[in-house]
């Protein structure tokens, strides 16, 4: 049996908004799945690995509500030019919650730490 990395699933009380999130700051191209007054979420897939947003309360039982204080989900993103992305966070009105020299962490609309680094 082979087992192969598939994707990331985020919950979020407002799919919508973290998908906008992830767009305007990480510039993911994430695309809404589904008709509204069905089941929709959000998606990106590149090279066979997703990024995936659902609605916290129609994806299971046991991810509603979400619980933003929790250090169970890490994401990072690498990027190549951190003055660059900095500048975007002030471009966008984005206070960065935490900074390093490798590393800028922003908060996500759901209260997740996101980590932005060079490495």
């Amino acid at each position: 049996m082979q087992t192969i990395f598939r994707g990331i699933f985020l919950t979020s009380t407002s799919p919508g908004e973290t998908a906008e999130f992830y767009r305007r700051v990480a510039g993911l191209p994430l695309e809404q799945v589904g008709m509204p007054g069905s089941y929709v979420y959000w998606r990106v897939d590149r090279d066979g690995i997703q990024l995936a947003i659902h609605e916290a309360a129609a994806f299971a039982a046991y991810t509603h509500p979400p619980l933003a204080a929790s250090n169970l989900t890490h994401l990072y993103f690498k990027i190549d030019d951190r003055e660059g992305f900095l500048a975007r966070l002030e471009a966008l009105s984005i206070e960065p919650f935490a900074l390093d020299d490798v590393v800028v962490t922003v908060e996500d609309p759901d209260g997740r730490k996101v980590m932005f680094g060079t490495a």
